[in-house]
């Protein structure tokens, strides 16, 4: 699931320095303190490896999970081939604080001299483990550490794990730097970062792992959207498997779905290495800072209302008109595109785009409209007589829908009730490679729809055409069965 607030353009005078400055600084400890981290963990796990360290530990670390009861993690160690077991026990406990500490009180070791032998080792291993950065810096499960609980919200995991909460960081930054002010927000952010180390520091303390990232921090800044924006309605887009959409919904409405997903996912896949709990501890942080924020008189109202004024004065739309009935094409795209990206589901958009682009006379163009149109629910009948059109075009040209599209395209026709041009497309006998049994079931689902329409000679035509193309199908049989009893005798 994917819920991104995109209500405020991002303009010279709503620009968020402080964002930015944000940014930049997880940009920076990334890909410059953190650089070279990766290579640095391999070596370090070839170390464990080829000087043995995993003949000594392994078996201590077996001791460890039975005398801390940790029951899971024993029986999955245990599963893990002797030949790899090494290096397993390496990584699992790099950010181990109860382990380590347990070695060096010397309880694991039941034998004198072999603890002697282990202790150079070690050491060599942990001046190593010293130098990387991310070790040093990463947020502990198990070790109320203040500094690592900070730093660890400026770490992330790798490229795309620092370009996702960017992102996010980016989009929820414009909209509550400029309700707060930018020392406000900076104070949200810092404080909610710890605020989300201290929830996730609760929920694992006895875990032997660890946790990076600014997602903590950035779920606070989400968390005060909801309430200091309260029941103001904000434009967001969403995504959930496949369905997505911009819409417009009060702010606070937003919480208990941002909070309640992150609480389903902690109990339902905390296996998945997501810090759900942190991202639930800095929701609540965050909210609760909002509270204190707008109790106390500390938001910029005026910021909020003329973002709510400007959103209710978008007249992109009619600009956009305007310029196309003057045939200043490439001003009309430039709106037009403007709205797309926003709003990909406006049909009317995609149609104004795909008539710009037949004005235009630009072929290229125009076979692109045409695609981006027919991947659309129409609206009306007008929408379906236009999509007809745009797929002449495309097979004017040699285009061909694929399989997948040509589908999907017949489905949204006959769901809008457009049963003549599903069935002349049909009809065409171009279905590509679409198998047998989505074929007839298209042509079953097309009578049914004349049924509606109380359209008798049209159903039994579409389910003597079933009958024939398809014989064999389980719609075929349902289909004579609909001929003998309902529409003997239909013309």
């Amino acid at each position: 699931m994917l819920i991104l607030p995109l209500h405020q353009p991002l303009t010279r005078a709503t620009f968020p320095i402080v964002t930015m400055l944000l940014v930049l600084v997880n940009a920076f400890v990334f890909l410059t303190l953190q650089g070279g981290d990766t290579k640095r963990i391999g070596q370090l796990q070839r170390f464990y490896v080829e000087h043995d360290l995993g003949t000594f530990e392994i078996q201590a670390y077996e001791k460890h999970l039975r005398d801390t009861q940790q029951h899971e993690a024993l029986a999955e160690l245990r599963a893990v081939p002797a030949a790899r077991r090494a290096g397993y026990v390496a990584m699992r406990t790099l950010n181990d604080v109860a382990f380590s500490r347990a070695l060096h009180d010397g309880a694991l070791f039941e034998d004198a001299t072999e603890l002697e032998r282990w202790r150079p080792l070690r050491s060599r291993y942990e001046a190593l483990r010293d130098e990387v950065f991310t070790l040093r810096h990463i947020a502990r499960s198990s070790e109320a550490d203040p500094w690592r609980m900070f730093a660890s919200a400026f770490l992330h995991g790798d490229v795309m794990h620092l370009i996702g909460n960017m992102i996010f960081l980016m989009a929820l930054g414009l909209l509550v730097e400029g309700a707060l002010g930018p020392l406000r927000f900076l104070g949200v952010y810092l404080l909610g970062a710890m605020g989300a180390s201290l929830a996730s520091l609760w929920w694992r303390w006895g875990d032997g792992g660890g946790g990076l990232g600014a997602s903590g921090a950035i779920a606070a800044l989400m968390g005060a959207f909801c309430v200091v924006w309260g029941r103001q309605p904000v434009r967001f887009f969403y995504w959930f498997g496949v369905v997505f959409d911009y819409v417009r919904a009060p702010a606070i409405w937003l919480l208990p779905v941002w909070l309640g997903w992150e609480v389903y996912n902690l109990l339902a896949n905390d296996d998945l290495g997501i810090g759900f709990d942190a991202h639930a501890g800095g929701l609540v942080s965050g909210a609760l800072l909002g509270a204190v924020l707008v109790a106390t008189g500390q938001v910029r109202d005026g910021f909020i209302r003329d973002a709510a004024a400007a959103e209710a004065q978008d007249t992109r739309w009619e600009r956009a008109q305007a310029h196309l009935g003057r045939m200043q094409l490439v001003e009309a795209e430039a709106l037009l595109d403007e709205l797309a990206r926003e709003q990909p589901q406006r049909f009317d958009v995609r149609l104004a785009l795909y008539r710009a682009a037949r004005n235009a006379g630009r072929r290229d163009r125009l076979l692109q409209r045409a695609r981006e149109l027919l991947a659309l629910t129409a609206d009306d009948a007008s929408g379906v007589q236009a999509q007809r059109e745009a797929l002449a075009e495309l097979e004017k040209a040699g285009v061909v829908l694929n399989d997948d599209e040509r589908h999907a395209l017949l489905k949204r026709w006959i769901g809008a009730g457009a049963l003549d041009a599903a069935e002349a497309l049909l009809d065409a006998g171009d279905v590509g490679r679409v198998p047998a049994a989505v074929q007839a079931q298209l042509w079953f689902e097309l009578a049914l729809g004349y049924r509606d329409r109380q359209a008798r000679q049209a159903q039994a035509r579409v389910l003597r055409g079933l009958v024939e193309r398809h014989p064999e199908q389980p719609q075929a049989v349902k289909a004579r069965f609909l001929l003998e009893h309902e529409l003997n005798g239909a013309g």
